[in-house]
């Protein structure tokens, strides 16, 4: 949609870490919580919305066993935030990952004879607090960034070969189990790619600091170095006074992202804005530039997504109960395939401007969120693959058009009539210059995917 409001000074509004204070190890969803902000002061003109917890995580924030976790457990999507006042929309980009933590279980629950509970559960009662203690200030062990987002050799065998974890259960056996965590930049811009750039670099740099704990004598006990920046950097561990590797390390990592959010607004049409978020040798400087707001508005995605998805007649059927404005609802279990084919669609219809609710991503933990279903007027709506599980009393409207993303099928309602048909022969010759479009552009994108494969 087309923003003909006032620019916004701030290349980036906000930027946020969320996820479970005191993660479960129950294999539940947790509410998310806002573990870290930046800046520490709400924008006059745009305070943090409190719900952007939910948008990060739409599912809840869950944990999965150590075992259950594959290198491409990281994922990014985009989410909106529009003002229902103004209309003012802004974007969420997101990068999830799964971060190890670690949960003392008494021997008594773990196989063993009756005289090793017996001896365990004397040692528990006698230095069972103090070690609990330890255990909930500090016991989680990121392995976020080895394993998840730049896999090393060195990093994944120590889940289970570690002599270290053997010295530390004296009393117990840890349970390492992992829960999910958001890093998350909002803006009135829809720079997604290079947000999202600026968010795995961040993620980088907190595992670098983490590593180089690993193999730094920095005063701090062997048993919470690994990845002690990850639970510093989300609130788990407090930072001593004395611990003055952390604390630069903390203070650097700050430094970076609020010269982030310093980073000035290219002009339209105008000027770019090169920032430098790592030396030069180390990485090209991000560049921002916007198009001239008269002709095109910035596409920073995939457009022929919901083609390749959906494919020509599937998308075209679409297309024409946006143009009929009729009420469409897609779901996916793929966050960013969900909200991008809602924003591709919309766009599409361009130099038509669609003046109806459309939300990317609507989160599936929000309380009452299914009421927005229930609008009496037209909308474009994207939900998680389990949404109307998780909202079993809910009952669908009949007039909602379901496209479903996994299955590549669009479910017409019950008293719905039929959508007409495109005149011909316009409508073999716009399905033939769409597959041909789809062909070239699938072709591109392969080719920068390879690319960036051979760059990694």
């Amino acid at each position: 949609m087309v923003q003909k409001t006032k620019a916004c000074p701030r290349l980036l509004d906000y930027l946020v870490v969320i996820g479970a204070r005191h993660p479960s190890s129950d294999s539940v969803a947790q509410t998310p919580e806002l573990l870290r902000r930046y800046p520490l002061e709400d924008h006059v003109d745009f305070p943090l919305p409190p719900d952007v917890v939910f948008f990060c995580q739409p599912e809840g924030c869950l944990s999965v066993r150590q075992k259950r976790m594959s290198l491409r457990d990281d994922t990014s999507f985009v989410f909106t935030l529009t003002d229902k006042d103004t209309g003012v929309v802004r974007y969420g980009i997101c990068v999830n990952f799964y971060r190890s933590f670690q949960k003392r279980v008494p021997k008594d629950k773990s196989e063993g004879s009756s005289s090793h509970r017996s001896r365990d559960s004397q040692k528990a009662a006698k230095g069972g607090d103090s070690s609990s203690a330890q255990e909930e200030t500090g016991s989680e062990s990121s392995e976020s960034g080895s394993s998840l987002h730049m896999p090393s050799a060195e990093s994944t065998p120590d889940i289970n070969r570690s002599p270290r974890g053997k010295r530390n259960i004296k009393g117990g056996q840890r349970s390492r189990n992992s829960t999910l965590t958001s890093l998350c930049i909002l803006s009135h811009y829809p720079f997604f790619s290079t947000f999202r750039d600026c968010l795995y670099t961040l993620k980088r740099l907190v595992d670098c600091c983490s590593e180089r704990l690993v193999n730094k004598k920095t005063g701090i006990s062997k048993g919470v170095q690994r990845d002690t920046m990850w639970r510093v950097f989300t609130g788990s561990l407090s930072v001593e006074e004395k611990s003055s590797v952390l604390l630069h390390d903390l203070r650097e990592i700050e430094a970076w992202i609020y010269r982030l959010l310093r980073s000035p607004v290219p002009v339209s049409g105008l000027k770019r804005v090169d920032v430098e978020v790592l030396p030069q040798e180390l990485q090209p400087a991000l560049t921002f530039a916007l198009p001239d707001p008269s002709r095109f508005i910035l596409v920073d995605f995939p457009l022929h997504l919901p083609l390749e998805l959906l494919g020509v007649d599937a998308c075209l059927q679409v297309l024409t109960c946006i143009l009929l404005e009729h009420k469409v609802v897609l779901q996916s279990r793929d966050y960013n395939a969900l909200s991008m084919s809602v924003m591709a669609f919309v766009a599409m219809i361009y130099p038509l401007e669609y003046m109806f609710p459309v939300i990317p991503l609507l989160p599936t933990c929000m309380a009452s969120a299914e009421q927005l279903l229930l609008a009496p007027t037209p909308y474009i709506i994207g939900v998680p693959a389990s949404f109307f599980l998780y909202k079993s009393d809910f009952r669908m409207p009949d007039d909602v058009w379901l496209v479903d993303l996994d299955a590549n099928k669009v479910i017409m309602p019950s008293n719905a009539e039929s959508l007409p048909c495109l005149p011909e022969p316009e409508a073999s010759e716009l399905k033939k210059h769409l597959k041909q479009c789809l062909v070239n552009m699938t072709s591109i994108t392969q080719q920068q995917l390879l690319t960036m494969e051979n760059k990694a």
